[in-house]
This record gives C-alpha cells, sequence and structure tokens, in this order.
C-alpha cells in the first residue's frame, strides 16, 4: 500500500505530463475534491477539473513550494507558470486512505501574463 508521500509523490507526476486521467486514478471511487469553491464527486469529475487546468496551464512547469505530510493528511503549497499562464500561490489539503485520496481542498487563481 502506498504511503501518502508516495501517492502524493505520484499525482504530482502525473499531474506534470498533463495527463488529466491519470492524475484521476489517484483518487477514490468516492472522493470528493473542493476546489475554489466548488465540489467535484468522484475520478471522472476530478479528471474534468484537472484537464480543464491543465489547458488553462499548457506546458506549465509545476513547483511545491511546501509539503508537509503527516499519516493520512497532507498540506502543499505550489506555484506554476505556462508560456500564457501561472498560479502564483496555490494550496492543496489531501488525506489519502488505502492508498488512494478521499478528500481533497484546493484554492489557487490563474493569471495570465501581463
Amino acid at each position: 500500500m502506498p504511503t501518502t508521500a508516495q501517492v502524493l509523490d505520484s499525482h504530482e507526476a502525473a499531474l506534470g505530463e498533463q495527463n488529466a486521467a491519470k492524475v484521476s486514478t489517484h483518487y477514490a471511487p468516492d472522493a470528493v475534491v473542493i476546489a475554489n469553491g466548488n465540489t467535484y464527486h468522484g475520478p471522472e469529475a476530478i479528471a474534468s477539473m484537472y484537464a480543464q487546468l491543465i489547458h488553462e496551464l499548457p506546458d506549465a512547469a509545476w513547483r511545491t513550494k511546501v509539503a508537509v505530510v503527516h499519516e493520512d493528511l497532507a498540506y502543499v503549497e505550489w506555484a506554476c507558470e505556462s508560456a500564457v499562464s501561472k498560479v502564483e500561490f496555490g494550496t492543496d489539503t489531501f488525506i489519502v486512505a488505502n492508498g488512494l485520496i478521499t478528500r481533497q481542498t484546493a484554492s489557487f487563481s490563474v493569471s495570465g501574463h501581463g
């Protein structure tokens, strides 16, 4: 069974590959993600959310600034930049059980380069 840190490492690698379907494989069938005030239920809806994010940040370079893992709980601060847009500060909280993400909250704002 992968640890919380291993699940997040794999999740981050899939995001770096710009593969929303692969990102969604890290989520439990009953997973819930609350991101920027919107709620997404299950891997299919979560994949759709990530596909939109990847579309808004094409070929982005993702950087983890802070990652703290305590047992099943993880807190991450991150940033990313693409040729056309960026996130200067994003934060996520994850709960992982049985090798899958079951709950996540996220807050970030995508902005264009100006």
